[in-house]
């Protein structure tokens, strides 16, 4: 694992400017089976826009779900793309044992802390024992430093639920005026839609 102590270059609008947000639901808030499979190649080839477009640092959330898929993708483009940067951003201290107690997929946080080119651990630590805002707060301020350095947004989530970070995370990149492509998770298919004609919706998309 690569820990980034150090990440005041990617403050600067040159690094700022190739640089794109991904946010979306954990995997409880999917699709299963083969609507899984339509919703991931949907993703994947919203990536594969960003990248045709320059994009080259990824900034990752490291959630199970939609950040997994993500980074898992990204990897491999990297093998055909060198210059591609995956950026994970651990949002508190005891991350780990909270994916733990969560019954997230702790091999997925691993591979994602392995493979990322930089990982950034911001502070704080989560309180399990009883319902803390503080705990909302770290998650919150992980949400809004991907906004921040980054330039556009894959968001994977639906807009209106109002304790969802993912949705919080779109809506903050929308207030920052960013070029946004939101793939919605459960959309009401009557067909199969190959990834271009999956339901999306574009603010200022590039493509």
């Amino acid at each position: 694992m690569n820990i980034l102590a150090d990440y005041s270059f990617m403050e600067e609008e040159t690094f700022r400017q190739k640089a794109l947000c991904i946010t979306g639901n954990r995997p409880h808030k999917l699709p299963k089976g083969e609507k899984l499979a339509l919703l991931k190649k949907a993703l994947f080839f919203r990536l594969d826009e960003a990248i045709e477009h320059g994009f080259r640092a990824f900034f990752d959330g490291m959630a199970d779900g939609v950040d997994y898929y993500a980074a898992e993708y990204l990897f491999q483009k990297r093998e055909e793309i060198p210059d591609i940067q995956v950026i994970g951003v651990q949002p508190f201290d005891n991350y780990e044992e909270f994916f733990e107690r969560q019954g997230y997929d702790l091999n997925a946080l691993h591979r994602m802390r392995e493979a990322c080119d930089y990982v950034i651990c911001l502070k704080g630590e989560y309180v399990f024992e009883k319902k803390n805002k503080k705990n909302n707060d770290l998650f919150m301020i992980r949400n809004d430093f991907l906004v921040n350095h980054s330039s556009a947004e894959i968001a994977v989530c639906s807009p209106t639920n109002p304790r969802s970070g993912s949705a919080h995370t779109y809506r903050y990149a929308k207030e920052k005026a960013l070029p946004i492509c939101r793939i919605e998770p459960k959309p009401n298919l009557t067909y199969t839609p190959t990834p271009e004609q999956y339901p999306v919706e574009k603010i200022n998309w590039f493509a």
